[in-house]
């Protein structure tokens, strides 16, 4: 074990998810009796610090690293008396005694790698942004400063037209002037810093929270994602449509709106009774700025529901090219593009209305408080209880609450809707069930023996009428199992909950004695290894889609695998061999290549139980002879090997066969009385026992 391994083994313990290629940074092997090797890491990954504990540990703290002189680097796991504590270093168990000397670390996982789960999407954002108190209070102090700073003008204005212009004081006037323009550099200063910091404490929170959403929608169980995955990414991208909303210029309007009322009270000390009018004029369009939003905020709702769609049927478009081609089906798509597409602009012409009628009334609204002060400020005047300056700096205040604030309320308005309505579209994925419910305690186990028992199982699709409903079924360590049936009769629904991908509504399945719900997926992917019929390749090389999940793979042991499974042809033909390019999908390989490349990460994986639907479909002859002795041989005696195909010439390999039929077991046991019990009781002259059982079959 070296220490990479043991802070592997410390994740685990603590419940944190490393990515499979966490420490692919890390050029060459860092070894447990280096004390330095724990700065090294940090240093080279950028995780946070780790917390050197000087006192004595308690209970929750542990398990911690620790370092011992005699073996090196270890993971504290208890305390075993009231000196010692017990500490596993070298796959090796020993006590060691507390001193407040000793070298001892809690490692700090980055956040984004621990498993923390959210009910609502503003529950995130706001999270990510109570991390960054600092920022919230220099922000909250900027704006103060600014308030008091934006005063400047008005108060400039009130001493030069009453005092530097009856008395031509211009001594005065420079004086003033200067400090104002002093002032003003300061305000500059101060807001260019204020929105620059905002903004890159948001780029922080985007890259946080898109993580956080990526991440969730991944945790997603397959059996209840939408049907529609377009629609479902294009919901992933409201967390864009938030990010343009809560900008720094969104966010200091914002934090500027309750400075509104202060300057409303220095109005009224300036200009006594005026401060009546923007005061009524604020009141006035914050309400029409709530009815505005709530007649705004259904169509947002309705277009960004038909944008969603739309996105959806173009993702589907370009996944189904060849097959739209194919059967004359561009009219179809098109004509349900255009209804999109036109629905969707109805919808937004509707908020731009809303917003253009908003806008209108708003600024009309600013201009009847400008002119009511002006003429209310003149009577004022006239009664000697307001100064021809004190007017003039009252309507400069007055400017910053009905001009910059208000004016900008429509714009807000329409971003705030559809900021709803995407936060509404997050919720959504949030409430799918994910396969690590908070609800539940995981078990973490290194270990699995392939031992199944299904007891009561049922399973059904949404909106489907017939299901899986299997009473009882044992298959056990080392067994040879071969699943076959018609189409429909539910064999890969049943591979699915056996990997534990779909869950069952009803009934339990046990692996090695234990729920599959409540295993660490860390485990149980890496003892189980499911190969769906139809094998997505990922974006990126070959080599990435070969070693993908898997860590410390060699290129060289990589090829060995490609060599068993007939892969390597590809790989010596293609000048860039494992760095071959891969588009989406895998488009470019033919489904037996893809299939090649599943069978090679197989080798790879060496897994406890094997699950493989119809692997060997788009091979042909030789190809499934070479790939399916290589793989049986692969298999050592405690591998369990589950397998769905309709070659009847393949079953002599299995020991066991399972029949299905509507999503039941109609058949089970021992291949040959099986296949017995299968055979016609008269056969038919010139047809084999083989198409006999095919045709029974199918």
């Amino acid at each position: 074990m070296d220490f990479c391994a043991l802070i592997k083994d410390l994740a685990h313990r603590q419940g944190v998810r490393l990515s499979p290629d966490w420490s692919a940074s890390i050029q060459g092997i860092l070894e447990l009796s280096d004390q330095r090797a724990l700065d090294d890491l940090i240093t080279k990954l950028q995780w946070p610090a780790p917390k050197k504990l000087t006192d004595r540990p308690r209970p929750t703290q542990f398990p911690f690293l620790v370092y011992v002189p005699e073996k090196g680097w270890g993971i504290a796991e208890q305390w075993v008396s009231d000196q010692e504590i017990r500490v596993l270093a070298n796959d090796d168990s020993s006590n060691l005694i507390w001193f407040a000397e000793t070298i001892a670390y809690q490692v700090t996982f980055p956040e984004l790698a621990t498993n923390k789960v959210y009910d609502k999407a503003s529950d995130v954002f706001w999270s990510m942004i109570i991390k960054r108190k600092r920022m919230i209070a220099e922000a909250v102090i900027a704006t103060v400063i600014l308030s008091l700073l934006s005063l400047m003008t008005s108060f400039y204005s009130i001493q030069v037209y009453d005092r530097v212009v009856p008395h031509s004081g211009f001594s005065t006037l420079w004086v003033l002037t200067i400090g104002v323009l002093i002032g003003m550099l300061i305000d500059l200063v101060l807001r260019i810093t204020r929105s620059m910091m905002i903004d890159k404490e948001m780029a922080g929170i985007d890259a946080e929270v898109s993580e956080y959403f990526f991440s969730r929608m991944q945790d997603v169980r397959l059996d209840a994602r939408p049907k529609s995955i377009g629609t479902m990414a294009a919901q992933l991208r409201g967390v864009d449509q938030i990010r343009q909303t809560m900008t720094s210029t969104t966010l200091l309007i914002i934090a500027d709106l309750p400075f509104a009322l202060f300057f409303i009270f220095i109005i009224a000390t300036i200009g006594n009774t005026i401060a009546v009018v923007p005061l009524i004029i604020f009141i006035l369009s914050i309400i029409l700025a709530f009815i505005f939003a709530r007649m705004i905020r259904g169509e947002a709702e309705l277009s960004q529901a038909s944008g969603y769609s739309k996105n959806g049927l173009l993702v589907e478009s370009l996944d189904s090219a060849e097959t739209v081609k194919a059967n004359l089906g561009g009219w179809f798509m098109l004509k349900k593009w255009v209804h999109l597409v036109d629905e969707n602009n109805y919808h937004d012409m509707n908020v731009k209305r809303w917003s253009v009628l908003a806008s209108s009334i708003f600024g009309f609204l600013q201009q009847f408080a400008y002119i009511g002060m002006v003429a209310w400020g003149a009577y004022r005047i006239s009664e000697g209880n307001l100064t021809m300056g004190g007017l003039i700096g009252c309507t400069i205040i007055a400017g910053r609450v009905n001009g910059t604030l208000i004016t900008s309320l429509p714009n807000l308005i329409v971003q705030w809707s559809y900021l709803k309505s995407a936060i509404k579209a997050l919720d959504a994925i949030l409430k799918l069930p994910s396969d690590h419910p908070q609800d539940k305690q995981l078990i973490k186990i290194r270990e699995i023996s392939p031992q199944l028992k299904l007891s009561g199982v049922k399973f059904l699709h949404t909106g489907a009428r017939v299901g899986l409903d299997i009473p009882h079924l044992d298959i056990q360590p080392g067994e040879r199992v071969a699943v076959i049936g018609p189409v429909g009769s539910g064999k890969s629904s049943l591979l699915r909950l056996l990997a534990g991908l779909y869950a069952p509504q009803e009934g339990h399945l046990l692996l090695d004695g234990l729920d599959v719900g409540l295993i660490f997926e860390d485990d149980l992917r890496r003892n189980v290894f499911y190969l769906p019929q139809d094998y997505r390749l990922v974006q990126g090389t070959l080599r990435d889609n070969l070693t993908l999940g898997l860590s410390g793979q060699s290129d060289e042991k990589v090829i060995q695998c490609a060599e068993k499974t007939g892969l390597l042809n590809l790989i010596r033909t293609h000048p860039k061999g494992l760095d071959l390019p891969i588009t989406e999908g895998g488009q470019g390989l033919s489904g037996g290549q893809k299939t090649l490349v599943g069978l090679t990460r197989l080798l790879l994986s060496k897994p406890k139980l094997v699950l493989l639907d119809e692997p060997t479909a788009g091979l042909d002859q030789e190809s499934e002879l070479k790939v399916l002795n290589a793989l049986v041989a692969h298999l050592d005696k405690e591998t369990t090997l589950i397998m769905v195909t309709h070659r009847m010439q393949l079953l002599g390999i299995f020991s066991k066969l399972i029949v299905m039929g509507q999503g039941r077991v109609l058949l089970s046991g021992s291949t040959k009385d099986v296949i017995e019990q299968l055979k016609p009781k008269t056969a038919q002259p010139g047809v084999s026992e083989v198409d006999q059982t095919k045709a029974t079959v199918g």
